[in-house]
């Protein structure tokens, strides 16, 4: 997963990791137990996981979610 070899190469700690992932068939599938193992030092929070076919009009679910993870005002 090119997501690992990138994070593998720093230092997470005391930073908080929101999985965002685009799938066809796995939703956020192992994900979470990935960013987990790659990202060293990291809490790993809330993901979401948008349908490939249905990223391009999912601006409600994005803003939602990250309203519901805190980095979106309301």
């Amino acid at each position: 997963m090119i997501m690992s070899t990138f994070t593998e190469r720093y230092d997470f700690t005391g930073k908080t990791v929101f999985p965002l992932v685009t799938y066809a068939v796995s939703g956020l599938g192992q994900a979470p137990q990935v960013y987990t193992a790659s990202c060293r030092g990291a809490t790993i929070d809330e993901g979401l996981a948008i349908r490939g076919e249905e990223a391009a009009d999912s601006i409600d679910t994005v803003q939602s979610w990250l309203q519901r993870i805190g980095l979106l005002a309301r």
